[in-house]
């Protein structure tokens, strides 16, 4: 069942610090979007193919490109991603 999941950056430099996360699109990557808050924080939406496909992602891509980056602890300690089931997908 595909997961749709919401997390945000505290800014635009923020989400640029970590390049290349996405290229060539991670297995299980369904969509992908950033978009800049009216506050300057910016939200991302990702739709995973399952919720095991966007953790192993997490485990093995993301956060290792966020300690590269010099940001984990920062990620880390702002609003955690949540994940939503979603019962209707278009492709």
């Amino acid at each position: 069942m595909p997961v749709a999941m919401v997390s945000y950056a505290n800014s635009r430099a923020e989400y640029d610090s970590v390049p290349g996360v996405l290229d060539p699109k991670p297995d299980g990557l369904l969509v992908h979007a950033a978009s800049e808050l009216p506050d300057g924080r910016i939200q991302i939406v990702d739709v995973w193919e399952s919720q095991a496909a966007s953790q192993k992602f997490a485990e093995t891509t993301l956060f290792p490109a966020f300690q590269s980056a010099g940001v984990l602890e920062q990620m880390m300690s702002g609003e955690q991603p949540v994940a939503y089931e979603a019962f209707d997908f278009v492709q």
